[in-house]
């Protein structure tokens, strides 16, 4: 009887430990996914920016010079 015992709560220690593990991992998979998802969003705004800065004084000097 005791041996049991003992060893039914071995496996539910093993098991809840693993469980806590996973879900663990789960988390931190999701967090660098996130992270990474983030981090690409970013560069393509700044890239966008960047592009749009570049873009945009050469377009009104373009109409200011057709206008005068």
């Amino acid at each position: 009887m005791n041996k049991s015992v003992l060893m039914k709560n071995i496996h539910k220690t093993k098991a809840e430990k693993a469980r806590e593990k996973n879900l663990s991992d789960q988390f931190e998979a999701r967090r660098t996914k996130n992270k990474a998802c983030r981090e690409r969003k970013f560069a393509r705004r700044e890239e966008s920016l960047a592009q749009g800065l570049e873009e945009r004084p050469v377009q009104p000097a373009a109409v200011d010079a057709v206008t005068t």
